[in-house]
């Protein structure tokens, strides 16, 4: 079957063997994200831990304050441990604020606050006789929790 003509034919050279240097540009751009990943990620986990730490200690300044003392003395506590968060965090501003100008301060700097929830701490702090039920109390330190969640403070 074979004819002599096409046993004198050449038989073309194998090509050279594939090298695995240099890789293909998706090997490469896999390498560059793998890497950025394990670079990142330990990063992004150092930050949020400290993040939480932050809030977790803002947000125990709020339950610190005992529910035994008298509701003027628990509003000035809470504005008292409030303020000296906010200047050790480097706001001093803020603690110059006092009445309705320390609320219009807390109400800025969060969507949607509760004006209603936060007016203790301006005026009613310098009434003569206050008196805030346990709801009152409660819903004021959300209110408050809420505002140093969003914050970030």
């Amino acid at each position: 079957m074979t004819s002599p003509l096409q046993e004198s034919l050449l038989l073309p050279a194998p090509p050279p063997p594939i090298s695995w240097w240099p890789p293909a540009p998706g090997w490469l751009l896999l390498a560059a994200l793998l890497v950025s990943l394990l670079v990142l990620v330990p990063l992004l986990l150092v930050l949020n831990r400290k993040r939480q730490r932050r809030r977790l200690k803002a947000q125990r300044i709020i339950w610190e304050v005992p529910d035994s003392l008298t509701d003027q003395d628990w509003l000035a506590a809470l504005n008292t441990q409030l303020k000296r968060h906010l200047k050790s965090r480097g706001n001093a501003t803020a603690t110059r604020l006092y009445g309705q100008a320390w609320v219009d301060y807390l109400c800025q700097h969060y969507p949607r606050p509760r004006n209603d929830l936060l007016a203790p701490l301006g005026s009613s702090l310098y009434q003569a006789q206050l008196t805030l039920n346990p709801q009152q109390r409660r819903a004021l330190q959300r209110e408050l929790l809420r505002w140093i969640r969003y914050n970030h403070v």
